[in-house]
């Protein structure tokens, strides 16, 4: 019973930033590229700094964001806070709201407390990324429906993740996208 109760919580966390449809408004996005934003945010593609304000008065945990998106997620429009909380956070991009699954681009989160190891998970893949980070590369799966492509990796007691909706590119094309974006967030460092 331990066994398969991980195993599904396991799945659960796994699948909140792709299934879960969005519970709170968007926060716009901001057109303005002010002065007063701070250095490490300049290099921030926009859609996320609509939601930084919020992330940072909330969580301690080191906000890694990568300094660009691939195409087509880069023209995400909308970035939702899926969880914020002192030991955690989580944003979810989406191209258009309201069509529930077919709208989502991307998913980033940190967790100070996962209660589980991406070495753990199965179907997994190690790959290296920046400053010799090990990380776990998951490609799309189908079964009902697909799941995006997926990237855990640890870094100073943080698991952090990132998920992106890589249709139609080949399992090299997805890894490669996804360390891209990882190693370009783990680079920017914290913002």
């Amino acid at each position: 019973m331990g066994t398969q109760y991980s195993v599904l919580a396991v799945f659960a966390v796994l699948t909140v930033g792709y299934c879960q449809g969005p519970e709170r408004k968007p926060a716009p996005v901001s057109s303005s590229n002010g002065a007063s934003q701070a250095e490490s945010d300049k290099s921030l593609p926009e859609v996320f700094h609509s939601v930084l304000p919020e992330i940072k008065s909330k969580s301690h945990v080191p906000l890694l964001l990568p300094s660009e998106l691939p195409k087509p997620i880069g023209g995400a429009k909308h970035a939702l806070i899926a969880k914020v909380a002192a030991n955690e956070y989580a944003i979810s991009l989406y191209f258009e709201l309201g069509i529930g699954d077919a709208g989502f681009a991307a998913y980033f989160s940190g967790d100070a407390a996962p209660g589980y190891s991406p070495r753990e998970l199965g179907n997994i893949s190690e790959v290296k990324l920046a400053n010799g980070i090990r990380g776990y590369f998951r490609s799309i799966s189908c079964g009902g429906s697909c799941a995006p492509a997926n990237l855990w990796w640890e870094d100073g007691g943080i698991l952090y993740q990132i998920q992106l909706r890589l249709s139609g590119a080949s399992e090299q094309g997805q890894e490669k996208a996804i360390k891209a974006v990882a190693n370009s967030a783990i680079l920017a460092g914290p913002r």
